[in-house]
Parts: C-alpha cells; sequence; structure tokens
C-alpha cells in the first residue's frame, strides 16, 4: 500500500509546523493508521521534542549521504503506538540543504514508507528542497498565525510553491514573461493570477495546461494560536482573499486555539495529546485531522478568472435579502480594511482604494430595489436563478423548489415583481408585493427609517384607523418608496387618495394631530 503524505510548510518560523506535524500524525494513529513523522527541516529539526521522544541517533542525515540508508531503516518507534519518527538534519542550514538530486531521492522514498500516513515537517521560508517536498506531497498545508508578517510571508510561500509546480510543468517561461512586463506584475513576484492574465492576453498555446496548473494546486491552510473570534475567523477571510487577488484556491481546515497547555506539554517533551487530551486545542487538532482525511485531489475544475459580479464581490447568492446584502457588506469591509490582516503583503494603497470603491459601487447597487432590479434583468436575462434543494416527496421533481415539511429545510421564494408603470395605483397589498419581491423584510425598513412596526403594518394592511394624521402617513410614504427604489411622489399621491377617502374629510396634511404612540 502506498502511503498518502502530508507536508507541512509555512512562511516563517515559529508558527507551529512541527507541532501541526506532531499531534496531526498522534491522532492519525488513535484511528489505528500506521503513520511516520519525518523532520525534513533541514538544519533545524525539532520534531522529536513534539513527538515526545529523545534526539534520536540516527537521522535524515545518513539518507543524504550517497550510500546511505533508506528512509525506513531510519525511522525509530516512539511512546506512541502506531508512530514512528524519522530525525532531522542537524547541520547548518547552509551544510545541510541538499541539493536536487538528493531531494528527489527523498521525494520517491517517501512515498515507500510502511505506513498508512507520512506527515513532513517542512523548513519554514522557500528554500528549494522545502518547495520541492511540498509539492510531492498528496496534502499540502501552510500554517500561519494570527499575524501580519505570518500572513505575509504565507502568501509569498504560497506564490514561490506555485511558481516552482510550473517549473516543474515545463510552464516557468510564462511567469518569465509577466515578470518582464510590469503591465501585468504588482509587487515582485507574480501570482497564478497575474500569469494567467499575461498568458491569455499573449495568446499563448498553453493557456489550458496553465489553467490546469492553477486549479489543481490548492494549498491547505491551518491558523495556529487563535485567540479571539476575529482570529477564528481569519482562515476564511484568507482563503476568500487569496483567490480574487492571487489566484490561489486555498482550502481552510481549521483554526487552532491558543492554550497554554502547548507550553506546558512542550516544556515536559510530551505531545499534547497524550498529556492534554481534554484541552480545547486537542478538539482543534481532532477536527484538523479529520478533515486531512477527507481531503481528495482537486478536480482542477472552475474559473481561474473570479467573477466581477456585484453578488460574487460580496459573497452573496442573488437571492439574498437587504440584511443579508448588508451582513455580507460589514464581513467584506472588515477583509479589506486598511488594517486586515487577512490581506497583509496582498495589495498597495492605492490597489486596496480601487478595491473599496469597487465594493461600493457593488453594495450600493444591491441595496436599492430599482437599482438591483435593474442589474438583475441585465446579469440574469432568464430570471433570477433560486436556491435548489431535493424534495422529501418522491414525487415532487429536484428542481422543484419546496416549501418546509417536517423538519426540511426551508426555502425563502420571492413572489413575482407585479407590474409597475407611470400609472401605477399604489395600494397596501401592492407595496407588500413589491417588498417581498426585492426580499426586504419590514423591520429593514423599520430600522432604517425608524417608523414603528405597528405603522408600517398597518400601511401594507391598510388599516386606516391605525395610522396618524396624514401629514405624518405622508413621510411614512415617502420612506418606505425610498427603501424599495419607487416613485415616492406617485406612491403618495395614489395612496393617500385611498387614505383619504377611507377616513373622509377633515384629515388632510394640514391636521395638527400628533401620532400616538
Amino acid at each position: 500500500m502506498i502511503p498518502r503524505v502530508v507536508a507541512i510548510g509555512s512562511g516563517k518560523g515559529g508558527v507551529g509546523k512541527s507541532l501541526v506535524a506532531a499531534n496531526v500524525g498522534i491522532f492519525l494513529a488513535t484511528l489505528g493508521k500506521r503513520v511516520v513523522l519525518v523532520d525534513a527541516a533541514f538544519g533545524a529539526a525539532n520534531l522529536h521534542i513534539f513527538a515526545g521522544v529523545p534526539r534520536p541517533s540516527r537521522s535524515l542525515s545518513e539518507a543524504l549521504a550517497g550510500t546511505g540508508p533508506r528512509l525506513a531503516d531510519l525511522a525509530v518507534p516512539t511512546h506512541v503506538a502506531g508512530v514512528k519518527l524519522i530525525g532531522g538534519v542537524y547541520d547548518p542550514p547552509w551544510v545541510a540543504e541538499p541539493g536536487p538530486a538528493l531531494v528527489q531521492r527523498i521525494a520517491e522514498q517517501l512515498h515507500q514508507l510502511p505506513a498508512d500516513w507520512v506527515v513532513v515537517d517542512l523548513g519554514p521560508g522557500i528554500a528549494s528542497p522545502t518547495l520541492e517536498l511540498f509539492l510531492i506531497a498528496d496534502v499540502q498545508i501552510i500554517v500561519a498565525v494570527p499575524d501580519p508578517t505570518s500572513i505575509e510571508l504565507m502568501h509569498r510561500f504560497a506564490k514561490a510553491a506555485f511558481l516552482r509546480s510550473l517549473e516543474r510543468r515545463g510552464l516557468a517561461h510564462l511567469a518569465q514573461a509577466v515578470s518582464r512586463d510590469p503591465r501585468h506584475l504588482e509587487g515582485g513576484t507574480p501570482s497564478a493570477l497575474e500569469v494567467y492574465l499575461g498568458a491569455v492576453e499573449a495568446r499563448v498555446a498553453e493557456v489550458d495546461e496553465l489553467r490546469d496548473a492553477i486549479l489543481t494546486f490548492s494549498p491547505h491552510l491551518v491558523i495556529n494560536s487563535a485567540r479571539s473570534k476575529s482570529d477564528m475567523e481569519l482562515g476564511r477571510a484568507v482563503t476568500s482573499a487569496a483567490r480574487r487577488r492571487l489566484g490561489t484556491p486555498f482550502r481552510y481546515l481549521g483554526h487552532l486555539e491558543y492554550d497554554e497547555a502547548v507550553w506546558a506539554s512542550t516544556r515536559r517533551r510530551r505531545p499534547l495529546l497524550i498529556e492534554h487530551p481534554e484541552t480545547r486545542i486537542a478538539k482543534c487538532f481532532e477536527r484538523v485531522a479529520r478533515g486531512i482525511l477527507g481531503v481528495r485531489p482537486p478536480a482542477g475544475e472552475g474559473d481561474v478568472l473570479p467573477s466581477d459580479s456585484h453578488y460574487e464581490l460580496l459573497e452573496v447568492p442573488p437571492t439574498a435579502s437587504f440584511e443579508d446584502i448588508r451582513r455580507a457588506n460589514r464581513r467584506i469591509r472588515d477583509i479589506y480594511g486598511a488594517e486586515s490582516v487577512a490581506i497583509s503583503g496582498l495589495y498597495d494603497p492605492a490597489s486596496l482604494e480601487a478595491v473599496h470603491r469597487r465594493l461600493d459601487l457593488a453594495y450600493t447597487t444591491l441595496m436599492y430595489a430599482a437599482k438591483r432590479k435593474e442589474y438583475d434583468m441585465e446579469l440574469f436575462p432568464d430570471g433570477v436563478p433560486m436556491p435548489v434543494t431535493p424534495s422529501v416527496h418522491s414525487d415532487l421533481p429536484v428542481s422543484r423548489p419546496v416549501a418546509k415539511v417536517d423538519d426540511a429545510a426551508t426555502i425563502a421564494v420571492r413572489p413575482p415583481m407585479p407590474e409597475i408603470s407611470a400609472g401605477t395605483e399604489f395600494s397596501g397589498p401592492l407595496l407588500r408585493q413589491i417588498r417581498e419581491a426585492v426580499g426586504v423584510e419590514l423591520r429593514e425598513i423599520a430600522e432604517r427609517s425608524k417608523i414603528g412596526m405597528a405603522y408600517l403594518s398597518a400601511l401594507e394592511g391598510e388599516s386606516f384607523h391605525k395610522l396618524p394624521a396624514a401629514v405624518y402617513v405622508r413621510g411614512f410614504l415617502a420612506e418606505y418608496a425610498r427603501a424599495l427604489g419607487l416613485d415616492s411622489e406617485r406612491v403618495k399621491q395614489t395612496y393617500l387618495a385611498r387614505f383619504r377617502a377611507a377616513r373622509g374629510p377633515g384629515d388632510d396634511d394640514d391636521d395638527e394631530q400628533r401620532p400616538k404612540s
């Protein structure tokens, strides 16, 4: 049986790679898997400490010798059943770093080890051996902490690894062409997206091969030492920003909470999961390890160029309500804020300002009903796509939206938008139908306009006796129409005609009666 190889790298040191490697391996062993931990941090070996064993007397150094033993002969048992360790190279990096031939030899032997899983702890940074071993792995993981320097160097590591993957495919000249053309390059090392844009413009023959290289390069991200809710949400923010800015389809495995148990177990030279299995971070490791078990090779499907639609920019579906859009806007603003950790190293001030202007356009368009309707008609000429769920009854077609049945999921289906013309007579029920058609909750209008829910309900239900004098109803109608992007003068004129007809004479706009609270 050929083992699956997991390679764990990082842009900088001190982010917890060895901690992750040791404890992921130990958890896999608790599931009955045979695991070999490999310390491939050339010149900076310390995986044995996190694995809870003394420094091995035999190490990877022997395998790097011309006639040295095979890796399998260097594996020593640990105190955890099912886990073996191959110790690292302790020589200084400028002595220990192997050449391409030796790296290739190590890579081949990693897939020949007698194990189910091989977990490789790489050195920090973008040294050539590190990138080579990262790319030969079945599961590629980058570890970072919620710190601007770590995230920026993580982005650099991802770009360097992708460029090395192009070199392995014989496509390095595409990246070199972009590097020579400043029109496509923003900030030194070209990203996958910049290489693709340059190749498309140049109409090179290898565009399809390049596209496959981008979509199948999908490293996984783990955020370590998360102390706050924002730290725990950082991974998703990073994957979102990197996909749009770099063209790199990161996959997020999860976060590891900051825990003093890490310090305590390391000081005692005992594996964390053995010493403190009840801690929060132990549960986090379980989620990450189970995520690794579920990793499958990327299918290479999808688009390299991110969609520029307003909905995609705000990361909401076309059926999103105004409140959904408002929440999404707040989240996206946090991701692309000037002090956001997630975009560290991705934008200069001018580029970031351009992003903010684009987000402003998306938000203002989708938050005004008339503009949104016009945009939807242009974007979806066949109608706004609705979410689909399998029916709980076999006699209903799968493509048909279904209402809630017992515990089945509810799908909010908008009613059709009524026809509106210059001569439309606006009644309460018509206003309600328009509001529901554009997906606006009545509470959203109440919060925005500061009009009480009782008055708004009476307005839509034409409970005229519950409404105040016409002068106040006029103001209510103006705010209501503004929230839905309607012609406020036409709404006030036609609705107030119905209002006065129902209330009778003596109730006009000059009435000084105050609305009752």
